[in-house]
């Protein structure tokens, strides 16, 4: 093409371009245009490498940032450079990977000289519309964005944290630690934000522990334990738990300790699994044989009973350290449970009878414990007396299933039988005597009444879990003169 077809096409562009430009300019540049000859006819045509050799006449281009003409400059190298300086003094300042987000277009033109810009002004408009971008690190879970941090190392620091309770709390207790993960997807994703969308690590990480739940607070008070709080709250031990992790059942409470009484609804949940070795009692059983030589009132232990012992194994499955599953791996008897052997007679006994002085009345002496406990029922001994989540456990609790059969540690009379609300449930009182007496508490049903006599070895009830009460299990208490001793200083 020559220039003259060339001419209403390059005068167009350029002409269009003048627009935007200062009046001034456009007197100036008509002048130019018009001496320069830019339309001249005797304008030559391009050689093949498409350049003019006309004059002044030269190769140019219009430069386009996001769509927008910014300038006409000679050399497209000189605007990527100026990009790329800009570039670098916002990746020195964030002292982050940068990116410019934008997007460059040039179109070519064939011009007089004196219509290029000037540089500088070229550098102005970048600086001004510059839409600088830092490299980030976003926490994701199942798709979501949990939290926008400054790196990799720090975003894996975060999640590090949120599992290295779990991971203390199974070291502290001796439990193998088989696995620990998430229950959602969660990854770490390269991402381009503006520097100001960078959130503090800190921050991240309490959203992530404490989730969105409003929390309602409960400050512990004396007497208090976690199954106490939970009957106030009208809520589950579990629920206490899953509020508090990873705060477990056997943790010791402390006055002005502050619990969460709301699960809180977790945007990353941890799932762990725990490999633990326990040991636990086989119960003995206990057989009746009759003896000539006993009195129908009178048993005697021919044979004291053991409980044996068992080795076992679990896989234990977790939710933010909420035991949600159990598989059994194995289990090794390590000691044989010894039967015990108690007799009872068949001899009718014979009243023994005593005159009160000065009247022709008799009395039956009442029935009295021997000073020689048995142990009330079998089972496996899961709490004993004494300090217990922050207060004193005045007695021992003894586990087995529920209708267990539960046997008067001695002989003795009834005292008491009936419900007791104040945590006990089924409770029975044997006073055996000389200030001794013993408590039967948890029971789920009763079979003898107040003022009933009766002996060591005689089943006077039914293991349950009635009042404030874990599970099936039996409380058993041994009280001197009303006061609280130790049961195994005293069962035989």
């Amino acid at each position: 093409m020559t220039l003259d077809g060339m001419k209403p096409e390059l005068l167009g562009k350029v002409l269009k371009w003048m627009r935007t430009r200062n009046i001034g300019i456009i007197l100036l540049a008509v002048v130019i245009i018009i001496s320069a000859g830019l339309f001249s006819t005797t304008a030559r045509a391009t050689d093949d490498k498409g350049s003019y050799e006309d004059g002044d006449l030269l190769k140019a281009y219009f430069a386009y940032y996001n769509g927008h003409k910014i300038g006409l400059v000679q050399d497209r190298a000189d605007v990527e450079a100026i990009l790329e300086d800009v570039r670098q003094e916002f990746q020195a300042e964030f002292d982050m990977e940068t990116i410019l987000e934008c997007h460059m277009d040039f179109e070519e033109i064939y011009v007089d000289k004196n219509f290029l810009c000037n540089l500088d002004d070229i550098e102005k408009i970048v600086r001004t519309n510059a839409e600088p971008k830092v490299k980030s690190a976003v926490i994701q879970s199942n798709g979501q964005e949990m939290g926008i941090l400054k790196d990799r190392q720090t975003a894996q620091s975060i999640l590090d944290l949120l599992q290295e309770p779990y991971k203390d709390r199974a070291k502290e207790a001796e439990r193998e630690l088989e696995e620990i993960g998430f229950e959602e997807d969660v990854s770490i994703e390269d991402s381009y934000v503006e520097f100001e969308k960078l959130e503090d690590a800190d921050e991240v990480l309490k959203r992530l522990m404490e989730g969105d739940t409003e929390k309602q607070i409960y400050v512990v008070e004396k007497g208090d334990n976690i199954w106490i709080i939970a009957d106030k709250h009208d809520m589950t031990v579990k629920e206490i738990l899953e509020a508090n992790a990873p705060m477990e059942e056997s943790d010791i409470l402390q006055i002005g300790q502050e619990l969460n009484l709301n699960v809180p609804d977790l945007p990353i949940n941890i799932l762990t699994v725990e490999k633990v070795k326990y040991t636990k009692s086989i119960p003995f059983e206990t057989e009746t044989k009759k003896s000539d030589s006993l009195y129908t009132n009178q048993t005697k232990v021919s044979q004291e009973g053991a409980n044996g012992q068992k080795e076992i194994v679990d896989k234990v499955y977790k939710k933010n350290g909420v035991e949600r599953d159990r598989e059994n791996i194995s289990e090794t008897i390590i000691k044989e449970p010894v039967k015990r052997i108690v007799l009872e007679g068949t001899k009718k006994p014979v009243k023994r009878s005593t005159s009160s002085r000065g009247s022709g009345t008799t009395s039956t002496s009442s029935t009295s414990g021997s000073g020689s406990m048995s142990w009330p029922t079998n089972g496996s001994l899961s709490s004993r007396f004494g300090r217990r989540w922050g207060r004193h456990h005045s007695g021992i609790d003894i586990a087995n299933k529920k209708g267990t059969p539960i046997y008067a540690a001695d002989s003795g009379t009834v005292s008491y039988s009936g419900f007791n609300s104040g945590g006990y449930g089924n409770l029975i009182k044997i006073n055996h005597g000389g200030g001794i007496s013993t408590w039967y508490a948890h029971l789920s049903s009763r079979l003898v009444s107040s003022g009933q006599s009766v002996k060591k070895g005689q089943v006077i009830g039914y293991m349950g879990s009635t009042g404030r009460s874990t599970g099936p299990h039996l409380h058993f208490e041994v009280r001197v003169n009303g006061s609280a001793k130790n049961p195994l200083n005293y069962l035989k």
